[in-house]
């Protein structure tokens, strides 16, 4: 008998359209501009103090001096610095919530230009701090407007590439932030090197503005977020011609037309002010209620969508108790002050640190779509777990073991790069529904950069007293969270959001599917 022919569903064209996708011209461009944005200047504004941090200790003390005629105390100093680095997450924080209003009223991509030229008056005004002596303030009000911005970028990169790169190919596109990063750290690093003096350490802060105007001119070559583009100007045309680009696909691909039902999903949920799990599946809930209302939102779409909300949030305080990010912008201090290493020495082991993560942040680049994004945390942390305790032991010790903290430091910070450092920045985004996208990327970055605030704010001073012992800030947490992630952590690689939360909905033997 002849075979009959097999039908096809636009479900089946959608899954193939999928797995076959290559990456676009546009969504390099896009990925590379945001990763320049956010993950550039992240790892620049957090390791820009690093390696001149005696010189602008002196330059803060000898303004001090200048003003009231007598120095400052070392306790007072030691505060004034922790200070000065914790007003990234702070101001972080500010951006974070200015993010979703601005994303919501110009647009993912007038936010991302806007931010970014804010860069330049923050890297300007920490530089002029020298040059206005004893103005020291100045390098508080700059690298608060610099934070700022940085703020609102993180979110709206993680919302822009979430919402335009194909699924196949979306922890590839944003575990670029990673090694954008590494990059921007490296850089400070080695400008550092030759620029930690009293007199030349202001130049630390000027090469970030070259990289800023050229990530703007790549923002004005892209198009518009095509969510935006649906709620803002209800062209569905004009979004199928952006998915079509991002996508690298012609306009009439399954793969296009399913995101676009996704966005008409969301807009007309939002118009409706109904709260939606996405993909049909409806709740009377707020994106707030849900979240922190469980007396009030207790239904079971609500019950999933908020327990996957808050693993992302778990995710990225893990993150931060790991002490990668606290670590890594206090390098040159553990390798100096705690290891006894010369200054010197001690400048440049932190340059090669920054040097050999370059490398490993291309790890998940290539791999977190292949191997999961679960596999990377889990193994990350507990290998973290293990560092800390080597850099304990080594510090107590001292002596020819203060090679052992150099290692552990290393390692430390090369696990968290090519694992959960990577993965957290876009992980939590891929955990709720695209209708509670924009609000709920602000507010699981909001507790991730609180949570580094209080790390930050505690370890300089504490470290200053009690030497290793005050790892033990991050070794007891990172022990804690290795469990927790490991049992409760899903998978999301080459999934739907709706994919993963009815593998999340099967495991918990919940009575919730959302439709694909």
């Amino acid at each position: 008998m002849p075979k009959l022919p097999v039908e096809r569903s636009p479900l089946n064209d959608s899954r193939e359209s999928r797995n076959q996708v290559m990456p676009s011209l546009s969504i390099h461009i896009l990925s590379i501009a945001l990763c320049l944005s956010s993950g550039f200047q992240q790892g620049y504004i957090a390791s820009v103090l690093n390696q001149p941090y005696a010189q602008i200790e002196q330059f803060i003390n000898s303004s001090w001096i200048e003003r009231t005629g007598h120095p400052i105390s070392d306790s007072t100093l030691h505060l004034l610095w922790s200070l000065l680095n914790v007003c990234f997450p702070i101001a972080t924080i500010f951006g974070q919530f200015l993010a979703g209003w601005m994303c919501s009223q110009f647009g993912r991509k007038h936010t991302a230009l806007m931010a970014s030229f804010l860069y330049i008056p923050g890297a300007l005004l920490c530089a002029a701090a020298k040059w206005c002596f004893p103005a020291f303030e100045l390098l508080f009000v700059g690298r608060i407007i610099w934070s700022l911005a940085n703020g609102v970028n993180t979110v709206n990169a993680t919302v822009w590439i979430v919402e335009c790169a194909p699924p196949q190919i979306r922890g590839r596109m944003a575990a670029m932030q990673e090694f954008f990063m590494a990059l921007g750290s490296l850089l400070t690093q080695a400008v550092g090197v030759p620029f930690s003096t009293d007199e030349l350490w202001p130049y630390n802060f000027l090469p970030n503005c070259a990289v800023v105007v050229v990530s703007m001119v790549m923002f004005s070559w892209v198009a518009e977020s095509p969510q935006f583009i649906m709620e803002k100007y209800n062209d569905v045309d004009r979004a199928r011609k952006a998915l079509a680009q991002y996508h690298g696909v012609s306009e009439d691909d399954p793969s296009v037309e399913s995101e676009i039902r996704i966005c008409e999903q969301s807009l007309g949920k939002n118009k409706e002010k109904k709260k939606t799990a996405g993909g049909g599946i409806e709740t009377s809930h707020t994106g707030m209620e849900i979240m922190f209302m469980p007396w009030r939102a207790k239904d079971q779409t609500s019950r999933l969508i908020r327990y996957c909300a808050w693993v992302g949030v778990m995710v990225k305080i893990a993150y931060v108790f790991t002490g990668a990010r606290s670590l890594r912008g206090y390098s040159t201090f553990i390798l100096y002050t705690l290891s006894n290493f010369t200054y010197s020495q001690a400048t440049w082991l932190s340059f090669a640190t920054g040097l050999l993560r370059l490398p490993f942040t291309l790890v998940p680049v290539f791999l977190v779509d292949r191997l999961g994004r679960r596999p990377l945390i889990v193994v990350s942390m507990l290998v973290s777990f293990v560092s800390i305790l080597v850099m304990i032991v080594a510090i107590d010790i001292n002596g020819e073991w203060k090679y052992a903290t150099f290692i552990g430091l290393t390692v430390l910070l090369l696990i968290n790069t090519c694992g959960i450092g990577s993965v957290s920045r876009f992980y939590a985004a891929e955990l709720v529904p695209r209708n509670l996208l924009l609000s709920s990327v602000s507010t699981l970055t909001m507790f991730e950069a609180l949570t580094k605030i209080g790390v930050e704010f505690a370890f300089y001073p504490t470290a200053n007293v009690i030497g290793a012992q005050s790892l033990l800030l991050f070794l007891v947490p990172t022990g804690i969270f290795t469990v927790m992630c490991y049992l409760m952590c899903p998978e999301t690689s080459r999934m739907t959001v709706n994919e993963v939360l009815n593998n999340v909905a099967a495991k918990k033997k919940m009575d919730v599917v959302f439709p694909m």
